[in-house]
């Protein structure tokens, strides 16, 4: 797919169930057989869609941009303004929480294009994040990017520990 055959939008209601349902694919395909599957299962595309209406209502403090193949939603990023927990010390910093793309459109830049319409969105600023340990293709994408681990590290219990690499 060339790089011009899709674009990257800040979320518009009209887009919320095309991306609940992405991000409940996507969780489902990443999460399956490394956490319980009644986690997984959790985010069915209903609660997918309440999260996102939950997060449009937070207004400034969130930003949610969709990667767009025509009208049909094919990823997502969320970032915070601040960022959450181990990372709220880095005042110079937005947190990138979320980026999701299908997995047939991997490779072919709009994980990239997300990451950098965010930077721009949040206004340039230095994006840190947190990665599951198990997710070595998305620590491969975000070294690729140029981020890197700052040594950091948390504890996720998903009804099993899950060690989460911050970068």
């Amino acid at each position: 797919m060339p790089a011009d055959s899709f674009r990257v939008a800040p979320i518009e209601p009209r887009w919320f169930r095309q991306k609940a349902q992405v991000q409940s694919r996507t969780w489902r395909e990443l999460n399956e057989g490394h956490i319980p599957q009644e986690i997984v299962e959790a985010i069915t595309p209903e609660f997918a869609l309440k999260l996102t209406r939950a997060h449009a209502a937070k207004g400034d403090g969130q930003i949610t941009l969709v990667a767009l193949d025509g009208d049909e939603v094919i990823g997502f990023a969320e970032l915070l303004r601040e960022p959450r927990g181990p990372s709220a010390d880095r005042s110079e910093a937005a947190e990138l929480a979320s980026l999701y793309v299908l997995a047939d459109r991997h490779r072919r830049g709009v994980g990239r294009a997300l990451v950098e319409a965010g930077e721009r969105a949040i206004g340039g600023e230095r994006l840190v994040l947190w990665v599951c340990a198990f997710n070595v293709n998305a620590r491969g994408f975000y070294r690729h990017l140029g981020f890197r681990e700052t040594g950091r590290t948390q504890t996720e219990d998903l009804g099993l520990e899950l060690e989460m690499i911050n970068y």
